[in-house]
């Protein structure tokens, strides 16, 4: 029964067949059948621990980066309403140049007129390549805190948040050939009722054990017992 029983779970990297038990056995046309029980277990239970302490590790995680982002959002209006106020007291007004008063150009024209558009045009491009340093000083306080909030909150992928059961049935079954899928669907149904009913994902992380019965057909032959057929 070992011999028919294990091969089919070799290849799965974290659960194992225990405790086969034969609980009866009979012959049957020229056979023997005979029935059986056996568990499905993990092979390591501190894996799924390791799991649980990583998702509980970024649920709290999660918490603080809504607090964080709470505090930035606040942060950020705050700088943004005072570069504001600094653009407003210092940005040169169209008015100034519109003051009836001829404005030559310099290095192109000694008669070429600027309008008071171009005036004004050419005064914001100068204001802007280089702002008044009380105005310089707080655009590069703004992009610094930004730039310090990104490398702290940004680009982080949780390995469980908000996939917990997809991450542990993935695990169940790794390295599992197809045929193993209802044994470990079964092995899981515990922890998705669990999970459903109390609204709690941690019950995603207990260890459980799937018990199983079965029946095998075999024929005795020089080599020893060998299995025809299971159920």
């Amino acid at each position: 029964m070992e011999k028919f029983l294990k091969p089919k779970f070799a290849s799965c990297e974290n659960i194992k067949v225990v405790d086969i038990k034969k609980t009866n056995g009979y012959e049957e046309d020229g056979y023997y059948r005979v029935e059986y029980t056996y568990g499905i277990t993990l092979k390591d239970e501190g894996q799924l621990k390791e799991m649980k302490t990583i998702w509980q590790q970024e649920q709290e995680r999660s918490s603080q980066a809504k607090v964080a982002y709470a505090e930035r959002d606040k942060k950020v209006a705050a700088l943004r309403k005072q570069i504001e106020a600094l653009e407003d007291e210092s940005a040169p007004r169209y008015e100034q140049f519109d003051d009836g008063q001829l404005h030559h150009s310099q290095g192109i024209s000694a008669t070429r007129v600027l309008t008071p558009q171009e005036q004004h045009s050419a005064a914001l491009n100068a204001w802007r390549l280089n702002p008044p340093e009380p105005l310089r000083q707080k655009q590069e306080e703004l992009k610094a805190y930004e730039q310090a909030f990104r490398d702290q909150w940004g680009n982080y992928s949780p390995q469980f948040l908000g996939q917990v059961g997809a991450a542990v049935s993935k695990f169940y079954r790794q390295g599992c050939p197809g045929t193993s899928y209802k044994f470990t669907e079964g092995m899981l149904q515990g922890q998705a009722q669990a999970a459903n009913q109390t609204d709690d994902l941690s019950h995603w992380f207990e260890q459980r054990e799937i018990q199983m019965k079965g029946s095998m057909t075999m024929r005795k032959t020089e080599n020893g017992w060998r299995a025809l057929s299971a159920s």
